[in-house]
């Protein structure tokens, strides 16, 4: 007999994080005979949705499978409760980030509204910094952001960012894998226990390199019925911002050669970093749209997730717009390049904390689920 004791203050915090429709659930495991994600032998969200409702925080804290469910919305469209078993979920996947990231204390300003001003105080306060040792000077003539702010100054700021970033994720992603257990883990076709990273059938290093695969093909997200948007959508984000990232890093190449960055259309950089904030924007927009149409049921998300929504359409957007008053020679862009530049910092900087955490947890929970053979394929419904 095992002993447990539900946390009242935790079935809480998952309704006030986007779960708010979970007391409708009365367990007919509906959403677990749906979901074309769910695995026949470990199924989901039905065992989720007990948990949560029981407030077993430990339980859900290092429950890998809710980084399983890509929020397909089949669960919450059929459900015959309303219930939303997806939006469940997504809170569930937020409160994870919010457990185990570091600092800890940046994360609580992504839970609830009332912080939101100190998550864009903070760039903007950096900026005036920035102005007030460097001086704040608006250039005459043609635009050239270079005359405005050193490109040299916003790349040097970029890779002291991205450090802290990967020191920030990698924490979290440790203390999580920790939590799953993932350094006792029972490898599949073994019964004695390996540690992480043997190179065994079903280890570590080939369970990663296939959930990478996943991820770059998107095809879980194909896997999806009711919310068939979600696979082209997120295909434009994820490989919008692989574009932007190829373009950044041949200005950053052109940077490290001398060359001026007032680049034509025409050119290599140009055209990646074109092209990526147009899928980015696009995918944005579906996803934002979609979301506010589908509301009653499939469920509108809570602040964490709008929060990174708004911020992302807004990178997307002013990024558009910035390239477009450069190319009319118009001197509104350096002020559109100041707010860009705020909602750049917000987006990347924080990513540790807001849903753009989401890529790297649930990386390493598709490859704990893989190599403690928990992934396997649903055979039938």
């Amino acid at each position: 007999m095992e002993y447990v004791e539900g946390d009242p203050k935790f079935v809480r915090r998952i309704m006030d994080a986007g779960g708010g429709t979970l007391k409708k659930c009365f367990q007919c495991a509906t959403c677990s005979v749906v979901c074309p994600l769910s695995p026949d032998e470990n199924p989901f969200p039905r065992k989720e949705m007990i948990w949560a409702q029981w407030g077993l925080k430990e339980k859900l804290m290092a429950d890998s499978d809710v980084w399983l469910c890509h929020q397909c919305n089949d669960c919450s469209s059929y459900c015959p409760r309303g219930a939303k078993p997806g939006e469940v979920l997504g809170a569930l996947r937020n409160i994870q980030i919010s457990q185990y990231s570091f600092p800890g204390f940046l994360a609580q300003a992504f839970t609830t509204p009332r912080y939101i001003w100190a998550i864009y105080a903070l760039p903007i306060l950096l900026l005036a910094a920035y102005f007030s040792i460097f001086g704040f000077h608006i250039p005459e003539g043609e635009v050239h952001f270079s005359h405005f702010i050193p490109h040299q100054h916003v790349e040097l700021a970029g890779m002291i960012m991205g450090g802290y970033i990967g020191i920030a994720i990698l924490v979290g992603l440790y203390r999580f894998w920790t939590a799953m257990g993932g350094h006792e883990i029972r490898a599949k076709e073994k019964s004695e226990f390996v540690d992480v990273g043997t190179q065994v059938k079903g280890g570590f290093i080939p369970s990663l390199i296939a959930t990478i695969i996943e991820i770059l093909t998107h095809n879980r997200f194909g896997k999806c019925g009711e919310s068939k948007y979600r696979y082209f959508a997120h295909l434009g984000i994820f490989y919008g911002f692989i574009l932007i990232f190829i373009g950044t890093n041949i200005a950053f190449a052109y940077l490290l050669m001398g060359r001026e960055l007032n680049l034509p259309l025409t050119d290599p950089a140009k055209i990646f970093g074109n092209i990526g904030f147009i899928l980015l924007f696009g995918g944005a927009s579906w996803v934002i749209y979609e979301r506010v149409v589908k509301r009653d049921t499939i469920g509108i998300g809570g602040y964490f997730d709008w929060l990174f929504l708004g911020t992302l359409w807004l990178v997307a957007f002013s990024g558009i717009v910035l390239e477009a008053l450069r190319f009319a020679n118009s001197i509104a862009a350096y002020w559109i390049y100041l707010v860009h530049l705020v909602v750049v910092f917000v987006l990347l900087a924080y990513a540790p904390y807001s849903k753009f955490a989401h890529l790297a947890y649930r990386t390493i929970a598709m490859t704990y689920a893989k190599y403690s053979g928990k992934d396997t394929e649903k055979t039938q419904l």
